[in-house]
């Protein structure tokens, strides 16, 4: 019978289990940060609004809740992105203050500095700025939004190339509008700048994030960021890192018709999205990813077929004590038994030979330094306890 060739759907996720342990511990860490600050799980944007607006009489508002989940997308991948990825989802529903904006940027630093990232940029620009801005300047309602999309590339294309492609459109003053919107080198001195226009939303949201301890280095106010033309109305938001060329790891920005589609009620919201494949490329390739590599931190060997049934009354102790362990199924060379759980990050060996069968003993293996260290079997589960105790606090 022939046989069918296996293969993997381009850009699809296919991973080896050790990868997998990494990205679930990653994942954890969002996760409980979000429930750290109130949120709920629940479903993702679109079903979020149809859930609001279906709803609203039986919640307490305003409404938080994040939403994990996995969904697939159809156009070009970028660097670090996927066609199947994870959503990993804040927001906000039934509030117009800016305490929600700056909770969303303190949510953004807690993450990325509990995943080792505390280098984090978060570039903030208000969509009723900037559209004050392109007015003064006479750039009118149709022209917007190219005009939007172009200052947009700066970052990609050059200043002096978005400047161009403006002229074509036949923008007046395109120098000008390029030279307003592109930030200085302190918030300070781009809030001085761009005074005239009265950017009293920014200096708000500053403040907030100066009360709730946010460090102005992961701060910066930046005209020429962009979202969601026709979706975001405040304050918007795009993370990135000075460590690597990913592009943004986390955006989003304030909307205030959510439920305009499936009720005559209006409820603002704020979100950000994490994206989260693009965290894990980049905290694979920085290599500060510090988590194990399998869930499992013991391994109880079989020495030969006179010791199989107190190697299983060993892992029967260790799993009833809730301690992740792992037995080799059965007797083979200790060498062979050290190298399967060194391969799959096992940290401990557990070995009971004649002579520690004979005094009641076992002998502990650390793997990564060889030490080892022989204890009375009944102290066995007391001593990994004690261990992951400590290493814990």
């Amino acid at each position: 019978m022939k046989k069918i060739q296996p293969t993997i759907l381009k850009e699809m996720c296919n991973f080896l289990p050790q990868r997998m342990m990494r990205w679930n511990a990653v994942m954890e860490i969002i996760r409980k940060t979000f429930e750290q600050f109130g949120y709920s799980p629940y479903d993702l944007t679109v079903p979020l609004a149809r859930f609001i607006a279906t709803n609203y009489q039986k919640l307490s508002f305003p409404f938080k809740c994040y939403q994990i989940q996995r969904v697939w997308r159809t156009e070009k991948q970028q660097k670090g992105s996927l066609r199947e990825f994870y959503q990993c989802n804040v927001d906000i529903i039934g509030s117009k203050s800016l305490i929600c904006e700056a909770e969303m940027a303190k949510i953004i630093v807690s993450v990325f500095e509990k995943l080792g990232l505390p280098n984090i940029i978060i570039k903030v620009n208000s969509r009723s700025l900037m559209n004050v801005i392109l007015k003064s300047f006479g750039v009118n309602q149709n022209e917007s939004p190219t005009v939007i999309r172009l200052i947009n590339k700066i970052t990609k294309i050059g200043k002096k190339e978005v400047i161009s492609k403006l002229k074509t459109m036949g923008i007046k003053n395109a120098e000008s509008i390029v030279s307003t919107l592109i930030p200085e080198k302190t918030n300070r001195k781009t809030l001085e700048k761009i005074s005239k226009y009265r950017p009293d939303e920014l200096k708000e949201f500053l403040s907030y994030c100066n009360d709730l301890g946010i460090p102005e280095k992961n701060l910066q106010i930046d005209p020429t960021v962009t979202r969601g033309i026709n979706y975001y109305t405040g304050l918007i938001f795009e993370v990135v890192t000075k460590e690597d060329d990913f592009g943004f790891i986390c955006a989003g920005g304030r909307y205030d018709n959510l439920c305009s589609l499936f009720s005559n009620k209006n409820f603002s919201g704020v979100g950000i999205s994490f994206k989260f494949e693009q965290i894990m490329f980049l905290l694979e390739q920085l290599k500060i990813v510090n988590v194990r590599s399998f869930p499992s931190q013991v391994l109880v060997t079989i020495f030969d077929k006179n010791t199989i049934k107190e190697a299983l009354q060993i892992y029967r102790k260790l799993i009833e004590a809730n301690i992740a362990t792992e037995i080799y199924f059965e007797p083979d060379k200790l060498s062979k038994q050290f190298r399967f759980a060194d391969k799959k990050g096992i940290p401990f060996v557990v070995i009971q030979g004649p002579k520690e069968r004979e005094r009641q003993e076992i002998t502990i293996k650390q793997l990564k330094n060889g030490k080892q260290k022989t204890i009375p079997i009944n102290q066995i589960v007391s001593y990994f306890s004690n261990y992951y105790e400590a290493e814990n606090n």
